[in-house]
């Protein structure tokens, strides 16, 4: 079912995406998506097919995997294949969400999409606390009744 296909660079012709990066074409589920490190391992294999599978039939995927698994590029890189993929032959855009508990979390999977050569539009989002810009209100404990009373 997973299959790593020998040969060229995959030219990546979606707008912002960036061709020259170096990416081992992989192919999971019939969808071709840029990876990039030198091989992938199985339990990102798994995830990656896994997380196909729930796109393919609009369902909702929990990934669970311990620390240093590759779960950020196999979320990513099978993902945004998948909306590549899906956009080519449907013409309907999808949007993608990925939350996180953490701005570390965030940090780490912006981190990990630079290394891929994705580069979709996004947003970060973040709380008050972490992204107050009124110079009277940085380095309070209380920041969010102080936004409140603006």
């Amino acid at each position: 079912e997973t299959e790593v296909a020998k040969g060229a660079v995959p030219a990546l012709k979606t707008e912002g995406d960036i061709s020259q990066i170096s990416v081992m074409p992989v192919f999971v589920k019939g969808v071709k998506f840029g990876w990039p490190y030198p091989t992938i391992k199985t339990p990102q294999r798994q995830m990656a097919n896994v997380i196909l599978s729930a796109l393919d039939n609009s369902l909702h995927c929990i990934v669970e995997s311990p620390t240093g698994t590759g779960k950020s590029a196999a979320i990513l890189c099978s993902t945004l294949a998948w909306q590549r993929k899906h956009y080519e032959r449907t013409g309907d855009v999808i949007k993608i969400f990925y939350t996180s508990r953490t701005h570390s979390q965030v940090a780490q999977m912006v981190a990990s999409l630079r290394k891929t050569a994705y580069r979709p539009r996004m947003a970060v989002l973040g709380s008050r606390q972490k992204l107050c810009i009124h110079e009277d209100l940085m380095g309070k404990t209380d920041i969010m009744s102080g936004c409140r009373t603006r």
